[in-house]
């Protein structure tokens, strides 16, 4: 009898902890804080909450401009009040898309919002597939995926680049190699390995990176 009051005790327990921490995935509010369910709600709050003086001047930006400048702080106060680290509603909506990163979230909603602004197409599709393809780029690769014979490389320097497809693009650079030839990844492009001289010429190489890589691999 004892155990089976225990065990009634630790399932409320339960139930009650469940409530506090889980139940804000499907809150309308949080600490006095609306909530949006999905993309064109949280559109239809910054809309709502911008001035109009206010949005005049960001028709006048380009959409990296507007992103840039309110990254860190609209961007900032919707990840950290609309729930986007701890599991909100609006947050599981993203996770639906196949979308993780807060950072990632808070993105697409700014973009969204500033072509709602000047009239453009939202193309969520295309905005997040882009930032899917991001995490694949950046992800450093796998022994499995060595070159042959190749077992101990070590890659904790990336370089961001501009393709003309728009595509997220970085290419990983070893950082233990012990002589003067060092391997390259591109989650593109693939393996190369390259003497430091040209290392130094494609971090040096702020513009064209795509074409001095191009040419590295031969393309």
């Amino acid at each position: 009898m004892r155990m089976k009051k225990l065990l009634t005790i630790f399932i409320i327990s339960l139930t009650l902890i469940g409530c506090g921490v889980f139940g804000k995935q499907y809150k309308s509010e949080i600490d006095g804080v609306y909530i949006p369910k999905d993309l064109n709600e949280a559109i239809a709050e910054l809309d709502r909450d911008f001035p109009d003086s206010l949005k005049t001047e960001i028709r006048k930006m380009s959409e990296d401009e507007f992103s840039g400048t309110y990254h860190m702080g609209t961007g900032m106060w919707m990840r950290n009040n609309w729930g986007l680290w701890s599991g909100s509603r609006l947050s599981k909506y993203f996770n639906n898309l196949g979308i993780y990163h807060p950072d990632d979230m808070s993105g697409i909603i700014l973009d969204s919002f500033y072509r709602t602004l000047t009239d453009q197409p939202i193309e969520l599709e295309k905005q997040t597939e882009y930032y899917k393809q991001y995490w694949l780029v950046v992800k450093k690769p796998e022994k499995k995926n060595y070159p042959n014979g190749i077992n101990v490389l070590e890659f904790n320097t990336g370089i961001y680049y501009d393709r003309p497809d728009k595509k997220p693009a970085m290419v990983h650079i070893q950082t233990n190699s012990d002589n003067e030839m060092i391997w390259l990844y591109d989650y593109y492009l693939g393996w190369k390995q390259i003497d430091k001289s040209q290392v130094d010429l494609l971090q040096q190489k702020q513009k064209n990176r795509f074409e001095l890589l191009k040419k590295i691999y031969g393309k």
